[in-house]
Order: C-alpha cells, then structure tokens, then sequence
C-alpha cells in the first residue's frame, strides 16, 4: 500500500490598520492550512506545516532573516500514522510599509516530516531516497499571492 497525502484549500486571513503614510500597525497573517497526511512511516514523529510571505512591504527583522520575508511553522505529531486537521499558522506582521506602491505579496507553505531515526526533517516527496519521507502523490505546495 503506498502512503498518501491529501491537501486541500489554504485560505488567508489578514487585518492590518494602515494610517494615511503608508506604514501600517503590526498584525497578524493567519493561513487556515487543511492536512490531509496519511500512511505515514512510524519513523515520522512530527509533521511541520511552514509558511512563508515574500513582499518588498516587509522590513528586515532580527532573527527572521533578509527583508522582505515573514514566516511560521507549526508542528504537529500524527497519530495512528497519520495527521488529519486544519492548522492555523499564525506569521506575525510586526511593521508593514506600503509606501510606494509596495503593496503586493506572495505566500508559500510546505510541509516536512522529522524522521526520528535520522533526527533529520525533510520535505516529503514521491521520489525521496529515504523510505520515510516518501510520500505518493508528492505534496503540493500551497502558493498564492495577496494586497496588503
């Protein structure tokens, strides 16, 4: 039997306040992420759902990385081999500056398994070399694009 992943629509919700010059309040972006994983290999301990959101409106914040980039995880841990829920994850949206016209985004989540054994998170792919991480069909990655 091989293992299977279903995933199904990604929804975003945002709220942000946005004063006449153009730098808005910190906020919040929160992704409603559908998982569907099944058939998972005993050796996956956790399941992560990442999300990430690409925009020239986002500052350069430390311990997040370039600027331009804000994102979160959230780990889950299956059970009977398997995780079957909707996840919030939750990137927070400290400052925003949209002046300029900077007010396009774009979005990304992906999911990872930790296999216990090799104490090694990777992404599940139909094609992975290692058994545990081989998931069939591959997960797709859940893109889209928004304005602030």
């Amino acid at each position: 039997m091989k293992p299977g992943v279903y995933c199904a629509i990604l929804s975003a919700v945002w709220l942000i306040v946005m004063p006449a010059t153009g730098v808005a309040q910190s906020s919040d972006v929160t992704f409603q992420v559908p998982v569907n994983v099944t058939r998972l290999s005993s050796d996956i301990t956790k399941v992560e759902v990442f999300c990430e959101i690409t925009s020239s409106a986002l500052p350069a914040l430390a311990g997040q990385g370039s600027a331009g980039k804000a994102r979160s995880q959230v780990d889950l841990t299956p059970s009977a081999g398997q995780v079957v829920q909707t996840v919030a994850v939750v990137v927070p949206i400290p400052s925003l500056d949209t002046s300029g016209g900077k007010t396009s985004a774009t979005y990304q989540c992906t999911f990872t398994g930790f296999s216990q054994s090799r104490q090694q998170w990777a992404r599940f792919d139909a094609a992975a070399t290692v058994a545990a991480f081989r998931l069939s069909p591959t997960p797709a990655d859940l893109t889209g694009s928004f304005t602030w």
